[in-house]
C-alpha cells in the first residue's frame, strides 16, 4: 500500500539517490582534512606492501601483507588492502584522497539501502527516509571519518549490492542476477568478516516477502551462498592458522555471553541517543547475571523475542528490520572471540534495521486519523522525522571534529574516561609521532599503572625512551613488553637499537634477527641489523644485508632508504664514485611523497661532488 508521504515531492529516484549522495559528502566534508589515526598507521604508513600493486596477490595469502606488526595477526580482508594500495598509488600519504574514498563509499551505500528498501518495500518515502536517516546517523562516524573504517564501508558496499540482485532474482528468476549476487556476496566476504550474516538474512528476507514455494527450492537457493561463507572460513583459517582472535572474555564462554548481553543495551543507547560517542570503550566482563545491566536488556530481548509472532503477523517490515539487526549483529556478538566486545562500527550494518523501524512508524503514524481537530498525526511525523535528520546530522558533523587527529580523538575518549588505559596509550603514541617524547612519558607511565599486563604502553615508552637517549630504561621497560609479548615486533626492534646505542651489538644482533624471524618481511629489521654491522665496522656485511633488503622488497620508498644507507658507508670509507652511484640510485626512487627523503639525498650528491 503506498505511503502517505508520497504526496511530498519526494517521488522521484534519481533525485533521492542524488540527494542522499550530496547529503553524505556534505556531512563528511570536515573529515576529508583528517589525519591518519590510530590503525591507519599499521594498515597504510607502516604497511610498504601497498606502495606497489605488483603485491597484490600476495595481500590474499601472506598476513604480514595485509597489516603492519600485530594487526596482522587478526585481520584478513584483502580487498580492503587492495582498495588502500590503489589510494596509495593515486595520493601517496595524502589523507585527503583516503578520505574522499570513504565519503563517497558512504553516499554510494547510502544509494543501494534506497534502491534495495523501495525493492523491498515498494515504497520510495519509507525507502528513502530510512536511507536518510542512514546517512547521518552519528555511529556512523567511526567508518566514515576514520580511515581505517574503510572495511566496514567496502563489505557493505558489495553486501547491499549482492541483497539487490537476489531480490532481484526472487522476483524474476533470472539466473544472470543469481550469479552477479554470487559474485557480490563472495567480494563483500573478503572485504570484512562482518559479511558472513549474509546468507540468513536472506533467509530471512524469503520468509517476510518472497512468495511461498516449498522449502526444498528455497533451500536449493540459499544453500550457495552459505557454501561461499563456509570457503571463505576455511580460506581465512588456512592463511591466519585461527579462528578467533582471542580467548574468550573473562576465560569462560558464559561470561562473554552475560557481558554481550550488557552490551545489547549499549548498541540500543548508541542508536536511539547518540550522545558521549567513544572510540574506544572499555566495557566490565559481567561474572553474574544478577546486575542490572545484563538483566535489563535480557528481559528487553525475551519480550521482543515473545511478541515477534505478533509483530510478524502486524508488520512484516518491522519484523524483518528486527531480524536484520540482531542477524547483521552475530558476527560481532564474540560467539568468535573478537578484540572488543563493543564498537561503533560494529553497527554500520545493523543500524539499518534500527533506521527501517523508525522510517515504518512514522509512516503508520501519519495513517492514524485523529480525533482532536487541532492534532495533526501527518504534520506530526514529518516533524519529527525533520528534528531526527538535524539532530543526527548535527552531531555527525560535530562528531568529525573528533576525528581529525590522533591527539583530538584520544582526547575526545579521555573526556569520557580519563583512566581509559588504552586512551592513554594512544595519547602517549600521537605525541611519540610528533616527536614529543617528553611529552608522551606521563599519559604512558599512567596507562602502565593502570594496566600492568597491557604490552602496547610499555613498546612505546620504550621507543621514547630509546630517542631520549635513555637506553637502560629503555631496556627495562621493552623486556617487560617482552615478557607479555615475546613476539612483538615493535618492542623487538626499539631493544635492538637501544642495545646497539649501549654497544651490546650481539645482543642487539640477536633482536634484530628474532623480529625477522617474526615477520620477514620486516624491512627496517634489515636495515637495523646492517645498520648495527655498520656500527661494528663491518661495512662489507652491513652492505651485503642492505644489499639482499634491497633485493628482497619492492617498496621503492624501502630502497631509496638503503641505497642511501650504502652510500654513506662508501662514503665513510672514502669512496666517493661507489657513494655517488648509490646517491644517484637512491635519488631515481624517490617520488613526490618523498620530498624530505629527497632533500637529504641531494645534500649528500651536493656534498660528494
Amino acid at each position: 500500500m503506498p505511503s502517505s508521504f508520497q504526496k511530498l515531492n519526494f517521488n522521484n529516484n534519481i533525485k533521492a539517490a542524488l540527494l542522499l549522495l550530496i547529503l553524505a559528502v556534505v556531512l563528511y566534508s570536515n573529515s576529508l582534512g583528517g589525519e591518519f589515526v590510530y590503525d591507519d598507521e599499521y594498515f597504510i604508513v607502516k604497511n610498504i606492501h601497498i606502495r606497489n600493486l605488483e603485491n597484490i596477490p600476495s595481500f590474499f595469502v601472506n598476513p604480514q601483507a595485509v597489516a603492519f606488526a600485530e594487526l596482522a595477526q587478526d585481520v584478513y580482508r584483502p580487498l580492503t588492502t587492495i582498495s588502500y594500495a590503489f589510494d596509495y598509488r593515486l595520493w601517496h600519504l595524502d589523507t585527503f584522497g583516503y578520505h574522499l574514498e570513504n565519503v563517497l563509499l558512504h553516499g554510494l551505500n547510502g544509494i543501494l539501502l534506497f534502491i534495495l528498501l523501495h525493492l523491498i518495500f515498494g515504497d520510495i518515502l519509507i525507502a528513502f527516509l530510512a536511507s536518510l536517516l542512514f546517512v547521518c546517523h552519528p555511529v556512523q562516524t567511526e567508518v566514515v571519518a576514520w580511515i581505517s573504517g574503510r572495511s566496514s564501508a567496502l563489505f557493505l558496499f558489495f553486501y547491499l549490492a549482492s541483497f539487490i540482485f537476489y531480490a532481484l532474482y526472487a522476483r524474476r528468476r533470472n539466473a544472470i542476477f543469481f550469479a552477479i549476487s554470487l559474485a557480490l556476496g563472495l567480494t563483500a566476504l573478503f572485504s570484512k568478516e562482518m559479511a558472513i550474516s549474509l546468507p540468513l538474512l536472506l533467509v530471512a528476507y524469503d520468509i517476510h516477502f518472497t512468495p511461498k514455494e516449498k522449502l526444498s527450492k528455497k533451500v536449493v537457493r540459499w544453500a550457495p551462498y552459505f557454501l561461499l561463507t563456509a570457503f571463505f572460513v576455511a580460506i581465512r583459517f588456512l592463511v591466519m592458522n585461527k579462528v578467533g582472535q582471542c580467548g574468550w572474555w573473562g576465560g569462560n564462554p558464559y561470561y562473554t555471553f552475560l557481558s554481550m548481553m550488557a552490551m545489547l543495551g549499549e548498541y540500543a543507547r548508541l542508536l536511539v541517543w547518540p550522545v558521549n560517542l567513544c572510540a574506544f570503550y572499555v566495557s566490565p566482563v559481567h561474572t553474574s547475571f544478577s546486575t542490572i545491566n545484563v538483566i535489563l536488556p535480557a528481559l528487553g530481548l525475551t519480550v521482543l523475542i515473545a511478541a515477534m509472532p505478533y509483530i510478524f503477523k502486524r508488520s512484516r517490515g518491522i519484523s524483518f528490520a528486527i531480524c536484520l539487526f540482531f542477524i547483521t549483529l552475530l558476527p560481532v556478538s564474540n560467539i568468535v572471540p573478537l578484540k572488543a566486545l563493543i564498537a561503533e562500527r560494529f553497527l554500520y550494518l545493523p543500524s539499518i534495521g534500527f533506521c527501517i523501524v523508525i522510517a515504518i512508524l512514522l509512516d503508520k503514524l501519519t495513517r492514524i486519523r485523529s480525533q482532536l481537530p487541532k492534532l495533526n498525526y501527518k504534520k506530526l511525523a514529518i516533524g519529527i522525522a525533520i528534528i531526527l535528520v538535524i539532530f543526527y546530522s548535527a552531531r555527525t558533523m560535530m562528531r568529525n571534529e573528533d576525528w581529525r587527529s590522533p591527539i583530538a580523538i584520544t582526547n575526545s575518549i579521555l573526556k569520557l574516561d580519563p583512566l581509559n588505559p588504552w586512551a592513554l596509550t594512544a595519547l602517549g603514541v600521537a605525541y611519540s609521532d610528533q616527536a614529543r617524547y617528553k611529552t608522551a612519558i606521563f599519559p604512558l607511565a599512567k596507562a602502565i599503572a593502570l594496566a600492568p599486563e597491557y604490552f602496547a604502553p610499555k613498546n612505546v615508552l620504550g621507543f621514547c625512551y630509546t630517542e631520549l637517549g635513555r637506553y637502560d630504561d629503555a631496556v627495562n621497560i621493552l623486556n617487560d613488553a617482552l615478557k607479555i609479548k615475546p613476539y612483538n615486533l615493535e618492542a623487538l626492534s626499539s631493544m635492538g637499537v637501544a642495545m646497539a646505542q649501549l654497544k651490546r651489538y650481539q645482543e642487539a644482533i640477536g633482536y634484530f634477527e628474532k623480529a625477522i624471524k617474526t615477520d620477514p618481511s620486516f624491512i627496517d629489521g634489515y636495515i637495523n641489523l646492517a645498520t648495527t654491522y655498520d656500527q661494528m665496522a663491518q661495512s662489507e656485511k652491513a652492505i651485503r644485508i642492505y644489499s639482499d633488503a634491497a633485493d628482497g622488497t619492492r617498496s621503492a620508498q624501502a630502497k631509496a632508504v638503503i641505497y642511501l644507507r650504502i652510500g654513506d658507508i662508501y662514503k665513510k670509507l672514502n669512496n666517493s664514485k661507489m657513494a655517488k652511484d648509490y646517491y644517484e640510485k637512491s635519488a631515481v626512487l624517490c617520488s613526490p611523497g618523498m620530498a624530505a627523503l629527497k632533500k637529504i639525498i641531494e645534500d649528500r650528491l651536493v656534498y660528494s661532488k
